[in-house]
């Protein structure tokens, strides 16, 4: 057999054939696309979310502002008790005072004699609670007080007199005149008063 026809192409003059056609690209573009689009999507979504919250926390605080506003408000109105209020503070004056009068009776431990002791004594038997006193001073001579001096406060103007009385009774007092009284009253405070007892001179035997 004769051929009538010689092949001049050999295999590498062929086209070669392309992996990457047009419906593979555009198969690629929609697959793209399309994830383009879930991660626009899930984006959108967190950001509502993160506006939803956003905006529920400014409506918490605009809440809570109020709350407080309105909270101060109240505490700025109450006013304190009067009536409570100078009750705490006059028995802090008398806790105050009596302090005082502890820590000046510390001071003067050393200096306590007998007489001093017995009029102590007869002071606590005559104690009243409207009356309190502040210092007590007590001048002595041969053993024998010549004269004493009561510094204090009273609740009012009439238990200092009522005290007084109380105090002629006293056994340690006998023989003594009240020689000097002062008394002052500042503004919201408890009566201070001074009294001075004087030993009355002993008449000469005939």
């Amino acid at each position: 057999m004769i051929k009538t026809s010689v092949n001049l192409y050999t295999a590498d003059l062929l086209p070669q054939k392309q992996r990457l056609t047009f419906s593979t690209m555009m198969l690629a573009l929609a697959l793209l696309t399309g994830c383009s689009a879930v991660l626009y999507g899930i984006g959108l979504w967190d950001a509502d979310k993160l506006q939803t919250q956003n905006q529920q926390a400014s409506r918490d605080n605009k809440r809570l502002t109020t709350q407080k506003t309105q909270l101060e408000q109240k505490i700025a109105a109450r006013k304190p008790d009067a009536a409570l209020v100078a009750k705490v503070e006059l028995k802090q004056q008398r806790l105050d005072i009596k302090k005082l009068l502890k820590d000046e009776l510390g001071k003067r431990k050393t200096l306590i004699s007998k007489g001093y002791s017995a009029v102590l004594t007869d002071l606590a038997a005559v104690a009243d609670a409207s009356v309190w006193l502040s210092h007590i001073t007590i001048d002595q001579q041969d053993t024998a007080a010549q004269r004493i001096e009561f510094e204090g406060y009273g609740r009012n103007p009439q238990s200092i007199p009522l005290w007084i009385d109380k105090l002629k009774t006293m056994e340690t007092l006998k023989g003594f005149s009240f020689s000097a009284m002062t008394m002052d009253r500042g503004e919201d405070q408890p009566i201070a008063f001074k009294l001075i007892s004087q030993a009355m001179a002993k008449e000469s035997a005939p």
